[in-house]
């Protein structure tokens, strides 16, 4: 059993440790502000229940540090609190440091465009850092134009855009991508001849079906290189056609780049290899495209060589 001296020596340095901390507290700027905005609702005595609570209030910094990783130094939970006296006890209100909170935000812009097979230059494509030329000058305009009138909910057309290999096509649909994201509009960018590689590998594992609807259901679709994939029967009318057929009937945004004008679709969308000529469905299939989008067409140099 301890003996009473050492029990009374501990009480009484308990006692001075939390008289030391009670005059820390009460006499601490940002206590005394809160003291000021509750005058006549806080005692001694609510204050030396919750000294702890107090303690932590004071000692928490008001400022945020962030780090590299996107996370605040000062508060590495992410949250920040105030007080609050309910039921004449002092409580913690937590709410998301401006840290944290600008950084769930940028994920949650990020998360706003998925990519499928797409590179990282086209996925970063931004207006501000495009190459811009009078080649150019007038489709940005017009695709900068598109982008704010979906934002809106005034237009629901997006751009067919198409000229030869290299010239930047896919860039621009990046940047149209970003500039929704920025609007707050998500979108799905994806690369055409590799989703399909994926479409029919999915069979096997039985994730054709989830994907196929949500590449139909995108807020904003965007499809790059419509025409360099090897055209099934499969791939033009159960895939391409279907998705476009959806997307015309509930008016959702669409943009497509490719090699060939839309004219030139029908001679590449008419002909496979299990069912001969079809220039019927190759028609339905271009009718979908018009419906959905402008076309206009990119010229310019090669920019992969220069």
């Amino acid at each position: 059993m301890e003996p009473l001296s050492n029990y009374l020596k501990n009480s009484q340095k308990i006692t001075e440790n939390n008289e030391r901390i009670y005059e820390e507290v009460v006499n601490h700027p940002k206590m005394q502000a809160f003291m000021h905005e509750h005058e006549g609702e806080i005692t001694r005595s609510m204050i030396q229940n919750d000294l702890m609570i107090l303690k932590h209030y004071i000692n928490q910094k008001n400022e945020c540090e962030p780090t590299e990783n996107g996370k605040c130094k000062s508060h590495p939970d992410g949250y920040i609190f105030n007080l609050e006296i309910r039921q004449g006890r002092f409580n913690m209100v937590y709410k998301k440091c401006p840290v944290r909170k600008k950084y769930e935000e940028f994920l949650k812009r990020e998360s706003l465009i998925q990519s499928f097979h797409i590179p990282r230059d086209v996925r970063e494509a931004t207006f501000e850092t495009i190459y811009l030329n009078d080649d150019r000058r007038e489709i940005l305009e017009n695709a900068i134009g598109r982008a704010a009138k979906i934002a809106r909910g005034e237009d629901y057309r997006g751009l067919y855009i198409y000229g030869e290999f290299g010239i930047g096509k896919s860039y621009i649909l990046g940047c149209i991508a970003n500039e929704l994201k920025e609007k707050s509009i998500s979108s799905m960018m994806i690369y055409v001849p590799e989703i399909l590689r994926d479409l029919k590998a999915g069979f096997n594992d039985g994730s054709s079906n989830a994907r196929y609807e949500a590449i139909r259901n995108a807020e904003v679709l965007i499809l790059d290189d419509l025409g360099a994939e090897d055209v099934t029967a499969w791939s033009r009318d159960e895939v391409i056609t279907s998705i476009l057929n959806y997307r015309m009937v509930e008016q959702l945004p669409t943009f497509i780049s490719s090699n060939f004008a839309i004219d030139e679709l029908k001679g590449r969308y008419s002909y496979t290899k299990t069912n001969g000529r079809e220039e019927t469905k190759a028609l339905r299939m271009i009718e979908r495209i018009r419906a959905l989008c402008e076309e206009v067409k990119l010229t310019g140099d090669n920019l992969r060589q220069s």
